[in-house]
């Protein structure tokens, strides 16, 4: 894995490889973040209704939707080590917001009381609220240790 990288680096520019781990770990917060929020609105019992069938798609399309929003805000567009200061957070609020409501949006009108696609919502609605909640914290949270660790 470690020879992986190292070509990698060797390819990509460091601006390049920095802003596309930066885009692989923003999408694992997400994913964590939405499973997190399932888990704790059904008390960890994901049997009952069965979730997970339509779980997973939906995780995978909130990432989605979260690196692209977050892209389109500007915040990869300077992946700084130590700066980037509240501008930054207000840039990941705004997408998240954003990726929030439209989410909602998505499971509200798939499911039964919208156009009624599917005969039951894929997600419960407090998933996509609580969720992004959680990522937008931990997004937050992992532009501001190198800020919170620096000892220049």
């Amino acid at each position: 894995m470690g020879l992986f990288l190292q070509r990698m680096r060797q390819r990509l520019s460091q601006a390049a490889f920095r802003r596309g781990a930066a885009m692989l770990v923003d999408a694992l917060i997400v994913i964590e973040s939405f499973t997190l929020a399932l888990f704790v609105r059904v008390a960890g019992d994901t049997q009952s209704p069965p979730l997970w069938p339509f779980f997973w798609p939906f995780a995978v399309f909130s990432a989605l939707a979260f690196v692209l929003l977050l892209n389109a805000n500007g915040v990869y567009q300077s992946v700084p080590r130590y700066t980037g200061g509240i501008y930054q957070d207000v840039r990941v609020l705004s997408a998240t917001a954003i990726a929030a409501g439209g989410l909602f949006l998505a499971v509200f009108t798939i499911g039964p009381w919208g156009f009624g696609i599917m005969y039951m919502n894929p997600v419960p609605l407090s998933v996509p609220v609580v969720g992004s909640v959680f990522a937008y914290l931990q997004l937050v949270a992992v532009r501001l240790l190198p800020r919170a660790f620096n000892t220049s």
